[in-house]
């Protein structure tokens, strides 16, 4: 790694982009890529790309971009993150699907396995939603070297859109730099309040990631 850290770059195949336990691709899969940036001094920031499907007309990309700070005490991280999601290209005339969120993120080991907490808080959420929070608990436990289990549940609260629980469950395969995961994935919106009502549909969901080879930046440490 250099003085300045690292660059490390990802690239995913998702069979359906799922956020909060609903479909942004229409139930197809979509290509997203990531470029991470790590510093020694545990702060981080990052750019994430997806393609979107939100039959609108023509919506066809999403942008976040975050940076955050990692807080060590023993075998607690605490994480704070602030991040942004912009919709270039987005077809609908009027309110925005753009949005600004910070984040707390606690994690710690619990015997060979690894749980997470994490809320949430967004001023001014998609579409007019108006204040949301967020608040996810995950759970991970690896089998062996090459196989872990997750699992996730959550809950969207917001002030003007219908509030929802989420939740994921399923596996992670890895070998070398690239990983396999399958999940059952599900929320608990009645189809008749969903945007679309097939997007709310629990639905089986398979994501191939590849991370490529990391680009050290500044003097090497």
């Amino acid at each position: 790694m250099g003085s300045l850290g690292a660059l490390y770059p990802s690239v995913v195949v998702t069979s359906d982009y799922r956020f909060d336990g609903i479909s942004s691709s229409d139930n197809h899969p979509v290509l997203q890529g990531s470029l991470y940036w790590w510093r020694p001094n545990k702060t981080y920031a990052g750019l994430w790309a997806s393609g979107v499907d939100y039959q609108d007309g023509g919506t066809s990309y999403e942008i976040d971009v975050y940076a955050g700070r990692h807080v060590d005490l023993k075998a607690t991280r605490i994480t704070l993150e602030a991040m942004a999601s912009v919709f270039p290209d987005q077809a609908t005339p009027g309110p925005t699907y753009d949005f600004v969120q910070a984040k707390v993120k606690v994690a710690r080991p619990l015997g060979r396995g690894r749980l997470t907490g994490s809320a949430a808080f967004t001023p001014n959420a998609s579409y007019t939603a108006g204040r949301a929070w967020r608040l996810e608990a995950e759970a991970a436990y690896p089998l062996s070297k090459t196989l872990t289990l997750n699992a996730s549940i959550g809950r969207r609260i917001a002030e003007r859109s219908p509030d929802r629980t989420f939740w994921q469950v399923g596996a992670t395969a890895t070998w070398r730099q690239t990983s396999l995961s399958v999940r059952y994935v599900g929320n608990s919106l009645d189809p008749d309040t969903c945007y679309l009502p097939r997007a709310c549909k629990p639905a089986v969901t398979a994501t191939l990631m590849t991370n490529l080879p990391g680009l050290p930046l500044g003097r090497r440490r």
